[in-house]
């Protein structure tokens, strides 16, 4: 589709839709202009941009994405959009759904801490092709509906009042086709009703629940946003053709908080002071793939390594002091000592623990299906232990104490405490820099310095330029992966 028809204005909605929260967010993503967005959460989203795509990288060398691209390649279609790091080209909502399901194969993308949400994965490859389907777009649109995108996505996370674990629902996905749907509208251009409409067709849509986290050998925690991208998508070019849906599908008696989250809410927070103070501007990037629960505590155990020059050869024992988050990422412990899967390493803190103290970093390479294996890797997992201290509720950046005991009876201790990503302490930029380049070299097809080069200087001036720049710099290799 090179132009979006939008036809007739929908038929108003009724007096009790009108009240609900998209309302708000439809005539944010209309009225808000690129020159409206503070400097502060623009540069935010870029670093965003910027982070996210090489952490797409990286997923595409997965044989979960291979099998996907087999299965979106046969089905074929109108090639709208382009393939992360190939040649191929799919209908606009397959590469959305390819793209995406990139996204999280290392559980390393940008994340707000307190919404417990992964916006950009979802924002950027929502945006990016709808952008593509659309045509004329400018990075400053595509800068644009990220930054919105978001907003809407932080926002809703935000809201909800209880834990992770209060609720069977997997936040960050369910939360996050929301910001994708959002960030697709605007590239779009639909106006308010049909915005509406696009959040209504998305919440019939909206699923996964924590399953994937306990099942061993499941994939699904790490295709999960592509699943979101594809029904965002599929909800946004509906609304553009047209179709109407629920204009209550965020408050509604069965919308997304009372439906998903029994209600528990704070529903004025949801709109309050949009488009003046966003929380955007609070999203971090994660400096470790795993889940970002797990991040404090490997903060300390690199810490403690580093200070007291650990040889990982003389710890006896690691003893962890957790909350409830954490306590998720340790039980059961002969399930999470011994991961079967990529993803299931990606949720084990013991895991995660046994890989800093044995590389003194959290190397990408470590959570390879041929390295799960380690024997030095998994010795030391065996070698840690944990106990719950219900006291601790910090919510994503969980806080503890690591005890690390070596075989010489020696002991150090210390507090866990918030890792390296947030906006009040950003990864340096060498440091981000190279995980970019980590990253890229994991890709399917690693593309060279030249071609990482040139990637990196498109997206340094993203808006001053064509989306298709972006486009033509992300696309190379082969056309299929078999």
């Amino acid at each position: 589709m090179s132009q979006i028809d939008r036809g007739a204005t929908p038929k108003a909605a009724t007096p009790e839709a009108a009240a609900d929260s998209s309302a708000a967010f439809a005539e944010f993503l209309a009225e808000i202009r690129f020159r409206d967005l503070p400097e502060e959460v623009v540069q935010v989203s870029r670093r965003g941009i910027v982070d996210t795509i090489g952490v797409i990288l990286a997923g595409s060398g997965t044989e979960s994405v291979a099998a996907i691209l087999r299965m979106l390649t046969r089905w074929g279609g109108t090639p709208e959009a382009g393939v992360f790091g190939s040649s191929l080209r799919l209908p606009a909502v397959a590469a959305g759904f390819a793209n995406a399901a990139m996204g999280h194969q290392y559980d390393f993308a940008d994340t707000h801490d307190q919404a417990v949400v992964h916006p950009t994965a979802n924002s950027l490859t929502a945006a990016l092709a709808a952008a593509e389907a659309r045509g004329g777009c400018s990075g400053e649109d595509l800068l644009r509906a990220v930054v919105l995108g978001n907003e809407i996505a932080c926002r809703l996370g935000l809201a909800i009042r209880g834990d992770l674990y209060d609720y069977p629902w997997t936040r960050p996905p369910v939360i996050g086709t929301f910001g994708a749907v959002a960030a697709a509208s605007a590239i779009l251009g639909l106006d308010p009703a049909r915005t509406r409409s696009a959040f209504g067709l998305t919440l019939h849509q909206a699923c996964n629940t924590l399953e994937c986290l306990y099942a061993p050998g499941s994939e699904v925690r790490g295709l999960r946003d592509g699943f979101s991208v594809r029904n965002a998508l599929t909800a946004a070019f509906m609304a553009a053709e047209g179709v109407q849906a629920d204009h209550s599908a965020i408050d509604g008696r069965f919308g997304l908080f009372n439906a998903f989250f029994r209600g528990e809410y704070d529903r004025p927070g949801l709109t309050e002071g949009l488009g003046s103070r966003y929380a955007a501007a609070d999203v971090s990037i994660k400096p470790w793939p795993s889940a970002r629960e797990t991040h404090a505590t490997i903060h300390a155990v690199l810490d403690l390594r580093r200070r007291h020059a650990i040889d990982p050869a003389a710890v006896a024992q690691v003893e962890l002091t957790v909350g409830r988050a954490n306590l998720e990422f340790c039980e059961p412990g002969a399930q999470r000592r011994r991961p079967r899967s990529k993803m299931d390493a990606l949720s084990s803190l013991p895991f995660a623990v046994a890989v800093a103290l044995r590389h003194g970093a959290v190397p990408l390479q470590a959570y390879r299906a041929d390295a799960l294996g380690d024997a030095a890797t998994l010795a030391l997992a065996d070698r840690v232990s944990w106990a719950l201290d219900p006291a601790i509720r910090e919510g994503t950046i969980e806080g503890g104490r690591v005890r690390i005991v070596l075989a010489d009876g020696r002991a150090f201790e210390t507090a866990a405490r918030p890792a390296f990503g947030p906006p009040g302490q950003p990864l340096p930029p060498d440091i981000l820099a190279r995980k970019f380049r980590d990253c890229a070299a994991m890709a399917a097809t690693p593309p060279d310095e030249g071609r990482i080069d040139g990637l990196l200087q498109v997206l340094a001036n993203l808006e001053g330029r064509p989306v298709g720049d972006l486009v033509d710099a992300l696309q190379w290799g082969e056309a299929s992966r078999g």
